[in-house]
């Protein structure tokens, strides 16, 4: 019974699963979105698709709302800070030209940077965010025939990498993008090209698993970046810097398998940013995979103290403490996590399971019928678990 109650702890998972923007043209209307929001309150991903409903109907603020709500629930929905970081191209038609023509005010500015921040975080919580949302804020054509003639040429071959892309055709857009490298009649030239080429390159390669090439897309692209070379026009597009190439070449190196070389690089992007939460996270990941608890311990610490405006990185320390078998710290880091994020019913779920591991019965009982009361629906599987476990309680 314990052994079974450790495994259930450790492999259940309470998956968010957003719907993907195409153009904004989502399967279902608002006001079914809307309904769904008011059902399930505490849904994560029915905020955001109530949002990317609200991104269609050009209701740029209940949007912004929708998605910061999205994010209070579930703050490593990698997702909605993607969306986030595309918002002020969003609401408005003529910002790339601004950008473009140099007519960006300074409070524009501003915005922009912050938008920056959070595209950022959105590919540091996952660099295989899906990238469908890139259709409502992609830079309008018009933006590139007024650039070099080079750079226009580019454009109209990549054009349809884009929409590749954005409708979540990765191996089109991989094909694609590949071909128009290969096809620059010289090295000069194929090694000249923007960098966004280079960048949904290697992120199409990812998206299918073409790890080698996606290595070495993001290999190509931390060294242009450590030379301080970037050929791009509009860097807002790619608002990523030297260390943030780092780590997504880190997380592709885990992907692939070469860990040694993945935990170097998540060192190194630690000592070039303490504040890169998300790579002790992933170290984490790896000592865990080899049962390396003390070390995973550690890194989950890590990872909780550089960014204490994230409860679900508690969340994550209280789960690898119950792997370690610390069941008590489980407990106390669980609650913990449930006061700093009351919305997040994953929580009382795990600490519901630590309690019945550690014969609580009434603290057991109190947790799943919390997690009951804010599951979402979509959480079938965690719910009728609970019910079960709180009906052997009795």
């Amino acid at each position: 019974m314990l052994r079974s109650l450790k495994l259930a702890l450790l492999g259940a998972t309470v998956a968010v699963g957003p719907l993907a923007a195409q153009r904004i043209k989502l399967p279902v209307k608002l006001p079914q979105l809307e309904d769904r929001v008011h059902k399930d309150s505490n849904d994560a991903a029915a905020h955001y698709n109530v949002a990317l409903g609200y991104l269609a109907a050009n209701r740029y603020d209940d949007a912004e709302r929708a998605l910061r709500t999205a994010v209070t629930i579930e703050p490593q929905l990698a997702a909605a800070w993607l969306a986030l970081g595309r918002m002020p191209f969003a609401r408005s038609d003529r910002l790339w030209e601004e950008i473009h023509d140099g007519r960006v005010s300074d409070s524009v500015r501003n915005t922009l940077r912050d938008a920056d921040r959070l595209y950022r975080r959105a590919f540091l919580i996952d660099p295989l965010v899906e990238l469908r949302i890139e259709a409502a804020v992609r830079p309008p054509k018009s933006v590139y025939w007024t650039a070099t003639d080079a750079l226009s040429r580019i454009y109209d071959y990549v054009f349809g990498g884009f929409e590749d892309i954005e409708a979540g055709r990765y191996e089109a857009a991989y094909n694609r993008l590949n071909r128009l490298i290969d096809d620059a009649p010289t090295k000069v030239e194929r090694e000249g090209m923007a960098n966004f080429v280079y960048y949904y390159r290697g992120l199409a390669a990812a998206h299918i698993y073409r790890w080698d090439d996606a290595i070495r897309d993001f290999s190509f692209l931390f060294e242009r970046m450590s030379r301080h070379q970037n050929p791009d026009s509009l860097t807002y597009y790619i608002p990523m810097e030297t260390n943030q190439y780092r780590y997504m070449l880190a997380v592709l190196k885990h992907r692939a398998g070469t860990l040694e070389e993945a935990v170097q690089l998540y060192r190194e992007a630690l000592e070039n940013d303490v504040g890169l939460y998300m790579a002790h996270v992933r170290l984490a990941e790896i000592a865990e995979m080899h049962r390396n608890w003390d070390q995973a311990i550690v890194e989950r610490r890590n990872a909780a103290n550089a960014n204490p405006d994230d409860p679900s990185l508690l969340l994550d320390l209280g789960k690898t403490y119950a792997g370690a078998g610390r069941l008590a710290e489980a407990e106390e880091t669980l609650r913990q996590a449930m006061d700093a994020s009351p919305r997040d019913s994953r929580v009382p779920y795990y600490l519901g399971v630590v309690a019945q591991l550690l014969q609580k019965r009434d603290d057991a009982r109190a947790a799943f019928t919390r997690f009951l009361a804010l599951a979402p629906s979509r959480y079938d599987r965690q719910i009728a678990d609970a019910k079960q476990r709180l009906a052997s309680l009795q």
